[in-house]
């Protein structure tokens, strides 16, 4: 079966993170991806480490298998070419601060009369209708509240990877999606506004309930949950290890294992009890944990059934056997023949093969041929060259 999304085409203005991670996405799933890049910048994150080859890396995991086209967006010429292209494309996504992209004139109102059946995205930090200021990943989580439930009692702290943009690329795909199956339907384009405090807010899980309901702020306490008991991290003799218990049928599978009486102890029976007494339930957890090698004790806990796993680093995942089997370690050729190891895609579909990963792409590497299939001759094309407008 083909890909889900092939003959879609995506005009791609995103840089560094959120919106490279959606349009990759939609990438995998077949779409064409045309990245546009200003000639002498390029994407933030090309100066993005590690380099391999003279490549980032960085770079190379967000864009792998996309196009790039160099086009000068801040003269007047490039915004009239980059308006002439859009009449060949179904979908426009871009992550300006906002206001940008009415500066040059591509905005979804400069387009929409045109281009009816165009699909606009917009990401940002704070959404269009709010402020126009600059936001990373950091920010969104600190502005979120995200980074209010991360990390220790004294200290704050944000996720490792840039896990707002992560989310906030999810939410802008799947928001595209919906409005594409609208589109089928109605015929019509729409504009989406995506902003990344938003999408983080959004997952915050029971934060805002609790505040509703409770009127209380939940405390940051390191891994420990505050709704689920236990459900947090163990030293092991020789490791780490998680331990998650959903449900007082598995808490019953895990006191069994530690202590016969522990089953029945009234402190521990139902998830409120634990969560009120876990300040006496972590202790033993913890003498129980530390007491046995990571491998043994992980068998106990699979046999009966317990979620569980090791706290894995970088190094045993880069050769696990079941992410290679699920197609999750994509080694990428890069041009001087040194490979890159980034991950595959997450999304899989029944009877639909997936391309070979293609490496992402120099800057301007497509632009003479993507010119060219619009329909621009050659003469134009190094025109708009020699003038410095693009970049071949």
């Amino acid at each position: 079966m083909k890909r889900p999304l092939e003959g879609l085409r995506i005009l791609d203005f995103t840089r560094v993170y959120s919106g490279p991670y959606a349009t990759l996405l939609l990438s995998d799933m077949g779409a064409e991806v045309i990245k546009v890049e200003h000639p002498r910048y390029g994407d933030d994150s090309r100066a993005f480490g590690p380099f391999v080859g003279g490549k980032s890396g960085y770079f190379e995991t967000v864009n792998r298998g996309k196009k790039s086209i160099a086009v000068d967006y801040r003269l007047p010429e490039g915004q009239a070419l980059l308006r002439r292209l859009t009449a060949n494309f179904d979908v426009l996504i871009e992550n300006f601060r906002p206001g940008q992209m009415a500066r040059f004139g591509l905005d979804y109102e400069s387009l929409k009369a045109e281009y009816t059946r165009l699909i606009y995205v917009s990401i940002s930090g704070f959404g269009q209708s709010e402020s126009s200021a600059g936001c990373y990943d950091v920010v969104a989580q600190a502005m979120s509240g995200l980074m209010s439930l991360t990390g220790l009692p004294e200290l704050p702290i944000k996720t490792g990877p840039a896990i707002a943009d992560a989310i906030t690329g999810l939410t802008a795909a799947v928001g595209l999606l919906g409005v594409l199956w609208g589109r089928e339907r109605s015929g019509c384009g729409a504009y989406i506004d995506v902003a990344m405090v938003d999408s983080v807010f959004a997952c915050l899980e029971n934060a805002l309930a609790d505040y509703s309901v409770n009127g209380r702020t939940q405390p940051r306490q390191g891994n420990i949950d505050s709704a689920i008991a236990p459900f947090d991290s163990f030293q092991t003799c020789d490791g780490w290890i998680v331990i998650g218990i959903g449900n007082d049928r598995l808490w019953q599978a895990l006191a069994r294992q530690i202590n016969s009486n522990l089953a029945s102890d009234p402190r521990f029976l139902t998830n409120e009890n634990r969560v009120a007494n876990y300040h006496i339930l972590r202790p033993i957890l913890d003498v129980w944990c530390r007491a046995q090698p990571t491998e043994i004790l992980l068998a106990c806990l699979h046999a009966a059934g317990i979620p569980s796993g090791t706290i894995r680093s970088m190094d045993e995942l880069a050769c696990d056997p079941q992410l290679e089997a699920r197609g999750m370690l994509a080694r990428l050729e890069l041009p001087n023949g040194e490979n890159l190891l980034v991950p595959g895609s997450p999304i899989h579909i029944a009877d639909v093969e997936l391309p070979p990963i293609r490496r992402g792409p120099h800057l301007g590497e497509h632009t003479r041929c993507v010119l060219l299939e619009t329909g621009m001759g050659l003469h134009e094309i190094d025109q708009l060259a020699a003038g410095k407008i693009i970049a071949c």
